[in-house]
């Protein structure tokens, strides 16, 4: 089954390459997004920081607009 948040998920736009977005998506959103920590906070009604891989690690991006300051969830 595929994950139900993927169309609210901004994972797309941080990973700028289809490939690795492959990846990402083919180890969570098809399939075992329970074990995703964007989705996790999203079904919590919580806010996803951008940042945020589906494994709890934030992602390292330049200063400036699209950064947040949101603290890193920690994996289960």
């Amino acid at each position: 089954m595929i994950c139900t948040r993927e169309h609210d998920c901004s994972l797309a736009r941080q990973i700028g390459m289809t490939a690795a977005l492959r990846v990402w998506q083919s180890f969570y959103c098809d399939g075992m997004y329970g074990r995703c920590e964007r989705f996790k906070l999203l079904a919590a009604g919580g806010a996803v920081p951008d940042r945020l891989m589906p494994n709890g690690r934030l992602l390292d991006l330049p200063e400036g607009p699209t950064a947040d300051a949101s603290r890193p969830v920690q994996a289960a």
